[in-house]
């Protein structure tokens, strides 16, 4: 795994995910060295970086040209840049260019997530994987709703890593970057 120490960041991006859950998420996305991987608002590219040690090809998508800068920097420094695709336009024309893929992860912090949903389903492979990540209750909820609209059956975690600072009391810890993760598998 990547140290969260090592990513460059910028503070006009929103923060990236903990190493903790990479690790989970990895685990949960069952990746193969044969699979295609969507990694969807890529931000600083931190997924993209630790599939593209694992998977065949990812592709990394986001609108924001620093994002997409960063996420190259990021993966060529952590990851294997040889294996990714880096695309600076937005989610659903980028998804409609793609023509297989067995794995989206989709960082839902925008309005559009049911569209871009909708466009996965349509485009995944048979027996591909969908991992959505949100922190907002109210996304979450919608994006079951969808899923179970598309006959899907959605498995939810809630994943809060927390780190312990040292006072001169004992420790405390203190929780970083709680997390929704929303998985799903086509039948």
């Amino acid at each position: 795994m990547i140290n969260d120490f090592d990513l460059l960041t910028t503070c006009d991006i929103s923060g990236f995910l903990k190493e903790e859950i990479r690790s989970i998420i990895i685990y949960k996305s069952d990746v193969k060295d044969s699979d295609i991987v969507l990694d969807i608002n890529c931000g600083v590219g931190e997924i993209s970086a630790e599939f593209s040690k694992l998977a065949q090809k990812v592709f990394s998508i986001d609108e924001s040209s620093q994002a997409t800068a960063i996420s190259q920097q990021n993966i060529k420094k952590h990851g294997n840049i040889d294996k990714v695709e880096i695309i600076n336009e937005d989610e659903l024309s980028a998804i409609e260019k793609i023509e297989n893929f067995d794995i989206a992860i989709l960082n839902a912090k925008k309005d559009n997530y049911n569209e871009i949903i909708e466009k996965i389903h349509e485009k995944i492979n048979s027996k591909g994987r969908m991992l959505i990540l949100t922190n907002i209750l109210d996304f979450e909820v919608d994006i079951v709703n969808k899923l179970s609209q598309l006959n899907y059956n959605p498995k939810i975690t809630q994943i809060n890593i927390s780190n312990g600072i040292l006072l001169n009391k004992g420790i405390k810890m203190e929780s970083q970057n709680p997390m929704n993760l929303i998985y799903v598998k086509k039948r």
